[in-house]
């Protein structure tokens, strides 16, 4: 939570009432909502700290969305402050952003369907297509992943790692063979899980949250998604014929979206089972990043076996036949 007197000079930056903002959680950053009033409809406040990114890193993301938005993806629209900038710099080492509320819900089982499947692979496919041909701000811009410190997992995988840490090299080496021409590599998202997006009834989809992005391969981005994708069915289906079927059916429909906007590179997803074992790797890295084992409770203690079990039998995420 942050100090009321940093929320009230948010506040007057947007001109916005103290008083009505309701903490509704966020994990780097704190994330406030605003309820609809005199005509404006409901707002996200996101509250940041310098200590994870700086200024310019917010700015180059806001950038980036405002660029979406004004091409017509369902991305959410930014208010500026009332000095007209996206990103307010306020007391104590914060900055502070002001979005339109997302329409619609956190996915539930009863919006998994093809229809939010198709809409889910057109927004990232739109993105990709749009990143191509984006222009940043003049020394305004996003790192490239290999920039990212969090993502920097031979500095997070402790020594005694040993398997995790070869694995880890053996991806990193063969990351950098890959192309990285326009139609493979630019700017992307980077976290387009299932709670980065919100769908209305009708299964429209809003993407948000862009606080990972960085210039990263477009079947990573892809990637992502479909690691969230398996683990949310491998938590309701403990048969493996099972769990296959419902990603088939997912990543089917989701191509399908996608391919309406642009174009699948024949080696992406002859690529997807290493993306996705690069992915599980950086989940293990972030455990190291943000967690003690000796205090992390039950559950997380689960998962981190789970993933060093995962990782050192080079277990494969799913046996579909990419």
């Amino acid at each position: 939570m942050i100090e009321k007197s940093v929320l009230q000079t948010i506040s007057n930056a947007f001109e916005l009432n103290v008083n009505l903002l309701t903490h509704i959680g966020g994990n780097v950053n704190d994330v406030y909502e605003y309820p609809a009033q005199n005509g404006f409809p409901s707002r996200i406040i996101r509250v940041s700290n310098q200590k994870w990114r700086n200024e310019k890193e917010a700015l180059a993301e806001l950038n980036f969305i405002k660029y979406l938005y004004d091409n017509g993806v369902s991305v959410p629209k930014i208010f500026p402050s009332k000095t007209g900038k996206l990103v307010e710099n306020v007391i104590g080492g914060y900055y502070a952003s002001l979005f339109f509320k997302a329409p619609g819900r956190i996915p539930i089982d009863e919006d998994w369907d093809e229809e939010m499947f198709v809409n889910w692979g057109r927004i990232i496919g739109q993105m990709h297509l749009l990143t191509q041909s984006y222009v940043p701000l003049q020394n305004v811009k996003r790192r490239d992943w290999k920039q990212e410190p969090w993502m920097d997992m031979m500095r997070h995988l402790p020594n005694e790692e040993t398997i995790a840490r070869q694995k880890a090299k053996e991806l990193l080496n063969w990351l950098d063979t890959l192309p990285k021409d326009s139609k493979n590599y630019g700017l992307v998202h980077c976290d387009l899980h299932a709670h980065n997006i919100f769908v209305t009834k009708e299964s429209a989809i809003t993407a948000f949250d862009f606080d990972d992005s960085c210039y990263h391969w477009f079947a990573y981005d892809i990637a992502i998604i479909l690691y969230s994708v398996i683990l949310r069915y491998n938590r309701q289906n403990k048969d493996n014929e099972v769990l296959d079927d419902h990603v088939a059916w997912f990543l089917d429909w989701f191509l399908k979206g996608y391919q309406e906007v642009h174009t699948v590179e024949n080696w992406w997803l002859k690529a997807m089972p290493k993306f996705l074992s690069y992915r599980r790797l950086q989940d293990y890295n972030f455990l190291y990043q943000h967690y003690y084992w000796k205090t992390v409770d039950d559950e997380r203690k689960m998962n981190w076996l789970r993933l060093k079990a995962e990782i050192e039998a080079d277990e494969a995420l799913t046996n579909i036949p990419f």
